[in-house]
């Protein structure tokens, strides 16, 4: 993963929630009761990708005499013409990624008050600056309310923002002797594509108790005087991480390049 430099993690994470705190309180207000502001889930994962390469070669022509009026000569060249003899072709690639679940219900309770906000932030990055997820939710959600109210429902909306660095040069010489010329090029580049994905899930765990019906172990279940029901309550509480988790794989698919 990149240095704390070109990937604030921390910073980056800090701003996302503040904002998206600020949408939900803000949410959470009776007009958008529709939008049930503390019921959903929400991921934000990081994904940096860093491609580097560099290319070097030498190479050399010359002919077989110093003399500019002999008749008679030969021409030679370490390599094809116009291009090096020994050449190197150096890539590499790196990906990683990680993802950060929380749900509104707790941005907005915000317990121990854990996040702060706003963030006084020492460096500006691309990634920590205003987002603009707050106005883009509210939007969303004053859309839906407008122009369709209760026939629609917002299902998993995502937020992409992401940045490309790029750092690239090159260079070459050429010397000259009697008999020929020798020449060199050598190019590198570096480049990083940082992408920052939000996605909202709605929140779907039911807490609380279900009654359910258990059999015991032995016993006429059927008929007869023997007959035994049992009525068992038992906790049931949902994965709250497994919609996000089909949503994230859901748009990883949708990004794949064409």
């Amino acid at each position: 993963m990149p240095d704390d430099t070109s990937l604030p993690v921390r910073e980056i994470l800090q701003h996302t929630a503040c904002e998206l705190r600020y949408a939900f309180v803000r949410l959470s207000a009776p007009q958008y009761s529709s939008f049930k502001a503390n019921k959903w889930l929400v991921a934000i994962k990081l994904s940096p990708k860093m491609d580097s390469e560099i290319n070097g070669g030498v190479g050399s022509t010359g002919k077989s005499t110093t003399l500019s009026a002999a008749k008679y000569f030969n021409n030679w060249t370490f390599g094809s013409v116009g291009s090096p003899g020994g050449a190197v072709d150096a890539k590499g690639t790196r990906d990683v990624s990680i993802t950060f679940k929380t749900s509104s219900k707790e941005l907005i309770s915000n317990p121990k008050n854990q996040l702060i906000c706003p963030v006084d932030s020492p460096r500006a990055h691309v990634l920590t600056e205003h987002l603009g997820i707050g106005e883009w939710l509210i939007r969303l959600v004053e859309a839906k309310d407008t122009a369709m109210g209760s026939l629609a429902k917002l299902d998993s909306p995502t937020y992409s923002s992401q940045i490309f660095v790029k750092f690239s040069g090159n260079g070459s010489f050429t010397y000259s002797f009697p008999f020929g010329t020798a020449f060199g090029a050598l190019s590198g580049s570096y480049d990083m594509d940082e992408t920052l994905l939000i996605t909202l899930s709605p929140d779907t765990s039911s807490s609380g108790t279900l009654v359910v019906q258990t059999l015991p172990v032995g016993g006429n279940f059927k008929d007869g005087p023997d007959r035994v029901t049992v009525t068992s309550r038992v906790n049931a509480q949902e994965k709250l991480d497994t919609t996000t988790n089909q949503q994230s794989i859901i748009n990883a698919i949708r990004n794949l390049p064409r």
